[in-house]
């Protein structure tokens, strides 16, 4: 009896990779099952299913498996049971194991999840865009006389000075001054239209006696601390109760700031453990002398990775002067 089609017929991998998972391999039944020298052909089938379309399926034909993945076909013949052990085939007619198909939805779902986080960072710039001049009458779109305002923090048309080039009205100075003054983050190092969106975002999240021109807040800009930062510390400040104001808002973030810093440079982290994952284990293997594990060799003698390991593992035992 067949089973329902997991995921659509046109999901690909498209440069996600497939990671082996070390643990689960280890504990899988058919991995304990196959003989040694099946082990680096179970690798080369779970590899080419990613490859394939749908992404970790197999066609149901013997001989097209045994050519995708380069085993002679009275060799797949003698292995097949091993080999093809826990894949079970859909309605669509193709091959699909349980293990494989995790992961495929897996990356469906890590694909949905960063498609809708885009989306919903798309959706809030443009409410914040919308609303920008919510509020004070210098910013509104609908003027007097004929002219159009300008806004000087988002019109990418004009120069660093936030002004028009050419000639103007005393009224369209004295409103571009307003404006300027209004979202002037008090130096030459800043442009407003920085401060102005970072004090916008603030301003969103409840947070009202914002000061564009805090020293502070320039020097967290200057350091590359995003809007979202700003907005996630706002978040806080208006959970509080009673609500906090700006000051402890700059004090969150110059907080996390320090954090971020000493995580980066490692103070007062512990130290991993050199074999706590295949990547760990193989850059201490590079370290040694040993080099990286060969997972592209398919001969019979091909050494497995539990092999690799228990060979670096020897290597670091004689390095600490442990006996053989």
């Amino acid at each position: 009896m067949t089973r329902p089609v997991p995921y659509p017929a046109d999901t690909r991998a498209k440069g996600w990779r497939f990671e082996l998972d070390h643990e689960r391999i280890e504990q899988s039944d058919t991995w304990a099952l196959a003989p040694s020298e099946v082990k680096p052909w179970l690798l080369m089938l779970w590899v080419t299913a990613w490859r394939q379309e749908p992404c970790g399926s197999l066609p149901n034909e013997d001989e097209l498996i045994a050519v995708r993945i380069g085993m002679p076909m009275k060799t797949f013949a003698k292995v097949r049971s091993k080999l093809m052990r826990g894949w079970w085939v859909a309605e669509d007619g193709r091959l699909y194991h349980d293990t494989v198909t995790k992961r495929v939805l897996e990356m469906l779902a890590a694909r949905e999840a960063e498609r809708r986080r885009k989306a919903e960072y798309r959706q809030r710039k443009e409410a914040e865009r919308r609303s920008d001049t919510g509020g004070d009458p210098d910013l509104s779109h609908g003027t007097t006389g004929g002219h159009q305002q300008d806004d000087t923090r988002y019109d990418t048309g004009r120069d660093g000075t936030g002004t028009r080039t050419g000639t103007s009205t005393n009224k369209e100075e004295t409103t571009t001054t307003s404006r300027t003054t209004s979202g002037s983050v008090g130096g030459d190092s800043q442009s407003p239209t920085k401060a102005g969106e970072v004090c916008k975002a603030i301003r969103a999240k409840k947070v009202a006696d914002v000061n564009p021109s805090s020293p502070e807040l320039l020097a967290l800009i200057d350091k590359g601390v995003p809007v979202e930062t700003f907005e996630a510390a706002a978040d806080i400040c208006a959970k509080s109760k009673p609500p906090k104001g700006f000051a402890y808002l700059l004090g969150i973030v110059k907080r996390q700031l320090g954090e971020a810093a000493a995580i980066a440079s490692g103070v007062g982290m512990p130290e991993k453990p050199w074999d706590e994952s295949r990547s760990t284990i193989e850059a201490k293997g590079e370290e040694l002398g040993l080099g990286r594990w060969n997972e592209h060799d398919l001969s019979a003698k091909r050494e497995s990775f539990a092999q690799y390991e228990a060979r670096v593992r020897r290597a670091v035992e004689k390095q600490q002067g442990v006996p053989a």
